[in-house]
């Protein structure tokens, strides 16, 4: 207690270091409410862009196509498992069902992009792909294989609806151990080296009709022709099946080779299509009439109804 007349004595802070104390902290409040953005993670981080100009630029290993394959053609490079209940078989000593096993496809190297909407879209691909065929009826034996490679070059304009393909592409097809040692056949060395010619036109957004046309000139087995042709049509719905999430499709195409005196092949598929970044999954059927998907057996033409997945890559 104090004294009765006696104050306590204050502590007085002086006016001038206040006025300064609030003036720093003034920004604080601002300053706190500011999030920092975080650095990208590794794995995030986008192919390197080089723009040399301002309506060009250069993207390394682009993750997609800007002329995408064609859906329907069964013998298009791909990674997927396709199971094939035939209604006509033609290759000796097999049976149904069978099934298709493939890896690989198109490989984006090098874009060379425009930045004006209307401008032209160049980009150079690699082809590389393995399939192969499998009688599950004879404890899944290995009929045979394929191999494919090749590189393409391809360009589309945002102004004109044709997009357009240039190719080198070559197949080889391989016999299966256990289905020689089983029939005793052997391998015809079926290879081919060509040249291929392709345009699509983008008549709607999402419908899209396409043409080609291969002329080799490599050719290993005998009774090997040098011209082939195909053509095709597709459509995809917008995405509104599971929330948004995927979107049907339907495809048609139709080739034929000169080897084969130009009989018309045909393949319808239809499905469910859903993209995640650069990469689409299909789940479909197909029906399926015309040469098999092995070189080896090309002279035969056998029917089948097809569920698959494939990975566009």
């Amino acid at each position: 207690m104090c004294p009765v007349g006696i104050r306590r004595p204050t502590a007085r802070v002086p006016r001038r270091l206040l006025v300064l104390l609030a003036w720093l902290l003034l920004p604080l409040p601002a300053a706190l409410a500011q999030t920092p953005v975080p650095e990208p993670a590794p794995d995030e981080q986008k192919p390197p862009v080089w723009a040399p100009t301002a309506t060009r630029t250069i993207r390394l290993f682009p993750g997609s196509e800007i002329y995408p394959a064609y859906l329907a053609d069964p013998h298009q490079p791909s990674t997927g498992v396709v199971v094939g209940f035939y209604t006509r078989t033609r290759i000796p000593d097999s049976r149904s069902p069978r099934t298709a096993l493939s890896t690989g496809g198109h490989f984006g190297v090098l874009r060379l992009a425009s930045t004006v909407p209307t401008g032209r879209t160049w980009q150079v691909s690699i082809v590389a792909a393995f399939d192969a065929m499998f009688d599950s009826q004879y404890r899944a034996d290995v009929m045979g294989w394929d191999g494919d490679y090749g590189l393409t070059v391809t360009t589309a304009s945002g102004r004109s609806p044709f997009d357009f393909k240039a190719a080198i592409l070559h197949t080889s097809s391989h016999l299966g151990d256990e289905y020689a040692e089983r029939t005793g056949a052997t391998r015809i060395n079926y290879t081919r080296e060509e040249l291929a010619f392709g345009v699509a036109l983008r008549l709607r957004p999402r419908l899209r009709a396409y043409g080609e046309v291969g002329a080799a000139y490599i050719m290993r087995s005998s009774g090997q022709e040098r011209w082939r042709w195909q053509g095709g049509l597709e459509y995809q719905t917008r995405p509104t099946v599971f929330g948004g999430r995927m979107a049907w499709y339907a495809a048609a195409d139709f080739s034929g080779m000169q080897e084969r005196d130009w009989r018309l092949d045909n393949a319808l598929q239809g499905g469910l299509v859903t993209r995640s970044g650069d990469q689409a999954y299909r789940v479909f059927v197909q029906w399926h009439d015309g040469r098999p998907t092995l070189g080896q057996f090309t002279t035969y033409s056998e029917a089948s109804l097809s569920l698959g997945l494939k990975i566009e890559l």
